[in-house]
């Protein structure tokens, strides 16, 4: 009976003996890659230490970060701090492992109109307008992902084109990353027979703005309000128009302004001096 008391005993060292010696052998940090769309947004960063034998063992990382574009805090929180590129460390006794870190600095997608009528028969299109803007307010070139919240009401295509399906109300939303903006969509089905664009001729001086409204009829006479359409500017050297009908004078000149829906055109003049 002692004999086998020692025996264990023995053991027993030799367990406690072998688990002590385990030594960190690599770590493993997930994801592998990370991308930041924001300026002081964050992303969680996990790490497993493991031993020679690719077992876990107990004990946390320290994080650390290359430089300033982002900050890597205890706990493996990577947070961003401007545009750019970092490697964010993992180090534990005398391993470490690496992940490279990319922030992109975007703060906003403004869709104009915030909310739209889409009328016409069904299968009509309309690209919907937007600007993705940086932290300081700048225009930057990036396209959403964008998704409708009620396809049978209206889809919209990678590319930001809306299409009428059926009556009803859809919330149009883009992202990028984190970030996102809506426009609120309501689909009128109907036939629409011509449109006018008021004023037919107005006037501007460079940098002022002018507000061109479409008006859509019906087969019946009948007009038909709150229509979205397409403004388009013959010279946007001259004058520069947004998807609300909002015109920017940019120099001396004249600019057709040209409005589409549903195969349907009309058009009006705009003098900027």
């Amino acid at each position: 009976m002692r004999f086998r008391r020692t025996a264990l005993a023995l053991i027993a060292a030799a367990i406690a003996a072998s688990a002590c010696s385990r030594k960190p052998g690599s770590i493993d940090i997930s994801p592998k890659k990370v991308k930041i769309y924001g300026i002081e947004r964050g992303q969680r960063l996990t790490a497993r230490v493991l031993d020679r034998k690719g077992q876990p063992l107990e004990g946390a990382p320290t994080w650390s970060a290359s430089n300033d574009v982002v900050v890597a805090e205890s706990g493996g929180r990577v947070v961003a701090k401007k545009a750019g590129k970092s490697m964010v460390t993992a180090a534990f006794g005398d391993v470490s492992a690496q992940v490279p870190v990319e922030v992109v600095d975007v703060a906003s997608i403004d869709i104009a109109p915030p909310a739209l009528s889409l009328t016409g028969p069904a299968g009509t299109s309309l690209p919907i307008s937007y600007a993705v803007k940086d932290s300081h307010q700048k225009a930057i070139d990036l396209k959403p992902a964008w998704t409708s919240s009620n396809p049978k009401a209206a889809t919209i295509s990678e590319d930001g084109v809306i299409t009428s399906v059926a009556a009803g109300t859809t919330m149009i939303v883009g992202k990028i990353g984190d970030i996102q903006g809506g426009c609120d969509v309501t689909v009128a089905v109907r036939p629409i027979d011509r449109l006018e664009l008021r004023p037919a001729t107005a006037l501007a001086r460079v940098g002022e703005t002018q507000h061109f409204e479409v008006k859509a009829f019906g087969p019946d006479g009948l007009p038909i309000s709150d229509v979205a359409a397409v403004f388009k500017s013959s010279d946007p050297a001259v004058a520069t128009i947004d998807g609300a009908g909002i015109a920017t004078g940019r120099k001396a000149g004249a600019a057709r302004i040209r409005v589409e829906l549903a195969g349907k055109a009309a058009e009006a003049t705009l003098l900027v001096n």
